[in-house]
């Protein structure tokens, strides 16, 4: 085997169990979804406002997530690197542009809620992630 071929197909590589990506975000849209449900009857700009926040903070991560466990294994040490330089990235240039989309297109909009929902999803995705980690890998 060439030095190519080893890294392509590494002899015994240890692989960490990836993350159900799609269960955990649909999860979290779900549940950004049944908020602005509730919230529809008590006001329609504060249910849209939390809607675009929790996408806003959704969005990015599910990139971040998807680009993160493209690669496993030690013989893809770099691509697993380059993987999170560029989900991280991708991250901060989304979330800045959805947030100034959102400023510049949309009107009327609670600003306090769209960042409330933001914060809310963001401590949601630390704790489902947590609670994954904990169960060991089960959500």
């Amino acid at each position: 085997m060439t030095a190519g071929n080893e890294r392509r197909v590494p002899r015994a590589a240890h692989k960490i169990a990836r993350p159900p990506i799609l269960k955990i975000y649909g999860l979290q849209c779900a549940l950004v979804l049944l908020s602005s449900f509730i919230l529809f009857p008590v006001d329609k700009v504060m249910a849209y406002s939390a809607v675009i926040g929790g996408m806003i903070s959704v969005v990015p991560n599910a990139y971040f997530a998807r680009q993160v466990f493209r690669y496993t294994g030690a013989a893809f040490a770099r691509e697993v690197a380059r993987s999170f330089y560029r989900g991280e990235s991708g991250k901060f240039v989304t979330t800045v542009m959805l947030f100034a989309a959102t400023f510049a297109l949309v009107q009327p909009l609670q600003v306090f809620v769209l960042f409330l929902a933001y914060l809310i999803v963001m401590l949601l995705n630390a704790v489902i992630l947590a609670r994954y980690a904990l169960r060991g890998n089960r959500i």
